[in-house]
């Protein structure tokens, strides 16, 4: 996340929670309708927090979901974490505490806040964009790093212009679009996309800089070297820690202490990238995935 030297030692992709106030239709679906249907039972904040103290290591931990803010005690969580390790949070910025975050939360150890825009969502929910202007000039006024990203369904190409006209109305600029990654109408996207759709999205991309490679066709990291399994680590909703997204090896549970890191970095099998970002920041040979 940084040409600099990390502060940290370790990183982990944190799914902590599959609840969500939102219910987008290009959710994915293993979250959309089986995830979010389970009872769920996450563990205390201030239980994990021992446990990534109990690592001892600085640890980046990215948290996501479902909506990040709905984790129970999710405040309590990241001034706990903060007190010693790193934070990024994508949220879809929606819920009434992101005041009480701005408040009692470390920005200097908040790395990135992805602010994502639903913007069918907000819509159908009746939360105009005001509220998340709102939120974004609050958080960056305290010296928080927000991303705002609008989440680019095919269905939205032909208002993205007019919502980030009113986006910048309301203050909000430097809009990143994010590609979307799915299936639409028997389609798999991004690989639907037309080529004017594509040079499109390019133009608003801004800084995201995932979506040229999504759009070009993600690059093939099998046989590279990677820190996955080793300083970096992906973490499911029931606490059980595995390599990434796309390799399933598993290291133990973080919730109930038996997570152990592995001893040597090994070569990347998976056949397919799901998250590209993280490839890339955990290669260590990058330019294999280029060649």
């Amino acid at each position: 996340m940084t040409s600099e030297p990390a502060p940290w030692d370790w990183e982990f992709d944190w799914h902590l929670t599959n609840r969500c106030n939102f219910d987008c239709e290009y959710c994915h679906p293993q979250i959309k309708h089986v995830l979010n249907r389970k009872n769920l039972n996450e563990p205390d904040a201030q239980l994990v927090v021992r446990r990534f103290d109990e690592t001892g290591r600085v640890c980046l931990v990215h948290m996501s979901g479902g909506e990040p803010f709905l984790f129970p005690g999710f405040v309590d969580l990241c001034a706990g974490l903060t007190r010693r390790h790193h934070i990024s949070i994508n949220t879809n910025l929606a819920t009434p505490d992101v005041a009480e975050f701005a408040r009692r939360v470390d920005p200097a150890k908040t790395v990135k806040i992805v602010a994502a825009l639903h913007i069918g969502e907000r819509e159908r929910l009746g939360l105009g964009l005001t509220d998340y202007a709102r939120d974004v000039h609050l958080l960056r006024a305290l010296g928080f790093d927000v991303d705002a990203l609008y989440v680019l369904y095919p269905p939205l190409l032909g208002r993205l212009v007019t919502d980030l006209e009113q986006l910048s109305d309301l203050g909000v600029e430097q809009v990143r679009a994010k590609v979307f990654k799915g299936v639409l109408n028997g389609r798999r996207y991004p690989e639907a996309y037309s080529d004017a759709e594509k040079e499109f999205i390019l133009g608003y991309s801004g800084q995201y800089l995932f979506n040229k490679p999504y759009l070009d066709g993600p690059p093939d990291f099998r046989g590279a070297p990677c820190s996955a399994g080793v300083s970096s680590f992906k973490v499911t909703v029931t606490g059980d820690v595995r390599r990434c997204a796309s390799v399933p090896a598993r290291y133990g549970n973080l919730y109930d202490g038996t997570f152990s890191a592995a001893d040597a970095a090994e070569l990347c099998p998976a056949r397919r990238v799901l998250v590209l970002s993280q490839c890339l920041a955990y290669s260590f040979v990058t330019e294999r995935a280029s060649s």
